[in-house]
């Protein structure tokens, strides 16, 4: 083995042990003040974000925010919310025309690749069943890019309809 074989084997050694701790470090950082974490591909809510008018569970069940006062049942008071459940997600609304919400997700590889299929369609869920409980909304079309537990599409809450009311 040459010497250049060595110092990059070391250099491989060393970043792949620096990755863990970062990846350790910013989990523990995340559980500590109480944001979201991700326990076997589902979403753990944080619990302080109150902007919220459906919360879906990973057994399709949706549980309504009996303390939610109708002022929040906007698209906006909405979409913050669900960036305060889903802090690694990061919706935009691009616009609302008729009965359609359009929004974008530019950096969309922790909803599509990281959070697991289970994780990809509670999100997705909570997305429209929030925004769909708005009055005249209908639709909500995300666009993305594709990974391999989500892809962008327009949804209604008929998408969702498995989801049975539950309460908490």
């Amino acid at each position: 083995m040459n010497r250049y074989s060595i110092f990059i084997l070391l250099i491989l050694l060393f970043s792949c042990d620096n990755n863990n701790d970062k990846e350790n470090a910013t989990l523990d950082a995340e559980t500590e003040t109480g944001s979201i974490v991700i326990e076997k591909g589902v979403p753990v809510y944080n619990p302080d974000s109150k902007l919220y008018l459906w919360r879906s569970t990973d057994d399709y069940k949706k549980i309504k925010n009996e303390q939610a006062s109708p002022a929040i049942a906007n698209t906006d008071s909405l979409i913050k919310g669900l960036n305060e459940y889903y802090e690694n997600v990061y919706l935009e609304k691009v616009k609302q025309s008729g009965d359609t919400v359009y929004a974008i997700i530019k950096n969309s590889e922790y909803l599509t690749q990281r959070m697991g299929s289970t994780g990809a369609e509670m999100y997705i869920a909570d997305v429209v069943l929030n925004l769909t409980a708005i009055n005249g909304i209908r639709y909500v079309k995300i666009e993305m890019e594709e990974g391999d537990h989500a892809q962008p599409g327009t949804w209604s809450k008929e998408d969702f309809k498995t989801y049975k009311e539950a309460t908490q």
